[in-house]
């Protein structure tokens, strides 16, 4: 079964190129049947399931190509990411057992633990993973007797063009997570950003045979330019000091890096990711859009976020009196008015598939793990739900339409603790018959009522707009 899906956020690069290094680093194995393949298929095993529910680390792949395939993928965003050196040169220092629980939270290999550990130039690493996905751009494989391949295109009239009825095509585009990548936050080997080097490979990336559509300012680790929020959890924050540069803003390369990025005199223009960015710095992003581009609308984007359900970070004051309570309050998730912006834009909310981000504590605890497989489907995808409803009633009550930012930005593969039962891409399916049980209850209810006219849709509509809809209206206007 088939549900057609846009994702806005997925890492299918990161566990097979980790493989990849224990025989031929970089490498994009044509054999599926290879853990170093993007297409190399690894569904969760019972064991892995239950290892995911009392640890939350997931080891299994969730956005391979095989996976993508299976639930109906049409176009994804996949996200170029370099592992920071901040996971792998942590408290429990870079020899065994620190190499040993590294392995075990990432899956990547101690050998490409190791590469990691001791590179001093994150750009070499960017440059190998989007290498590694062009390797197999356009090579087809077969699954379950049927012919796939996957396209990287730049621009929107490339959907059709690379249209096949003999064989199914999923359309890439590419993204970045975290501007550490252009070379930057190497404190911890002794080096200082170079700012003529990081805006030359900001040049570099924009000259690159394909187009890099969206740039996430920040990840993890402080890089010198651009403050993050705290978003690490559990084993991950106790061994991963996050604190330099935290909860800090822009610096004055990162000014001039958000100039570079911003540029549209070629017309490579890289719109920008708010997700990691310290409350701080997205304030400053914000400012500088209405002082230097104020006859220009420039899109904001999540792309793989949740709400806080807070009216701002000056009112603390939750206006939601049915999802009460149901927000994890951490500032690396958004604010109702950061919801109005981006909506304002014509932006992109991708919702992410974590239980970490989607449910408070108390929400989380009241699901718990559940033995009833169509409890445990119900009450987890009512997560996500929860999230598409706030959102649409934060704008509902501003007088704008409700449904036309949300869409998915699972993260799939980039460390989440994945919703119980939709535990990959190959899931997306169940997961849409499972939403639009919520969206027709919530629109048979009296929590319904308060909804202007046009926001009174189907609750098909509202589901098709976010597993496709949105993220392909969206492109249409802006890739």
């Amino acid at each position: 079964m088939e549900a057609p899906f846009i994702d806005l956020h997925i890492h299918p690069a990161i566990k097979p190129m980790g493989r990849s290094f224990e025989r031929n680093p970089g490498t994009n194995n044509p054999n599926k049947k290879a853990k170093d393949s993007i297409w190399y298929y690894d569904p969760p095993t019972v064991f892995d399931k239950l290892a995911n529910i009392v640890t939350s680390l997931t080891k299994f792949r969730q956005s391979d190509f095989t996976s993508l395939a299976r639930g109906g993928a049409e176009i994804v965003f996949v996200s170029l990411c370099g592992l920071e050196k901040g996971f792998v040169m942590n408290r429990l220092g870079t020899r065994l057992p620190g190499d040993i629980t590294a392995n075990f939270v990432t899956g990547l290999g101690k050998k490409r633990i190791d590469h990691v550990q001791a590179m001093s130039d994150y750009f070499t690493d960017l440059e190998m993973e989007y290498n590694y996905y062009s390797q197999l751009d356009g090579h087809r494989v077969k699954i379950d007797g049927k012919w796939h391949q996957y396209k990287i295109i730049s621009k929107y009239t490339e959907i059709e063009e690379n249209h096949d009825p003999e064989v199914n095509t999923i359309s890439v585009i590419l993204t970045m997570e975290g501007t550490h990548g252009f070379n930057a936050g190497l404190q911890r080997m002794g080096r200082t950003v170079d700012e003529a080097e990081v805006l030359a490979n900001v040049e570099k990336v924009k000259q690159w045979n394909h187009r890099m559509f969206i740039v996430g300012l920040t990840h993890h680790f402080y890089n010198e330019m651009i403050g993050h929020a705290q978003s690490l959890h559990g084993l991950v924050r106790k061994i991963c000091d996050q604190s330099e540069g935290m909860n800090t803003g822009f610096t004055e390369l990162g000014w001039k890096l958000l100039h570079a990025l911003l540029d549209n005199s070629n017309g490579q223009r890289i719109l920008i990711d708010l997700k990691h960015m310290s409350v701080i710095s997205r304030n400053e992003y914000y400012q500088f859009l209405e002082e230097k581009h104020p006859d220009e609308i420039i899109p904001l984007i999540v792309s793989h976020g949740a709400v806080n359900g807070l009216r701002s970070n000056n009112e603390m004051v939750e206006d939601d009196m049915f999802n009460y309570g149901k927000f994890q309050p951490d500032d690396i998730n958004f604010f109702d008015d950061e919801i109005l912006r981006i909506s304002r834009s014509g932006g992109l909310f991708g919702i992410q598939f974590d239980e970490r981000r989607v449910g408070s504590d108390t929400e989380l605890k009241k699901n718990g793990p559940n033995l009833n497989r169509r409890k445990m489907l119900f009450y987890q995808s009512r997560l996500v739900w929860n999230q598409i409803q706030h959102i649409a009633e934060v704008l509902n009550r501003h007088d704008q339409f409700a449904w036309g930012i949300q869409c998915i930005g699972s993260d799939n593969d980039g460390m989440v603790n994945p919703l119980n039962g939709f535990w990959t891409s190959e899931d997306m399916p169940l997961f849409d018959s499972y939403l639009e049980k919520h969206a027709y209850n919530f629109l048979t209810s009296s929590q319904s009522e308060n909804l202007k006219e046009y926001n009174k849709l189907k609750a098909s509509e509202i589901v098709e707009r976010f597993m496709i809809g949105n993220a392909n209206y969206f492109l249409q206007k802006n890739f």
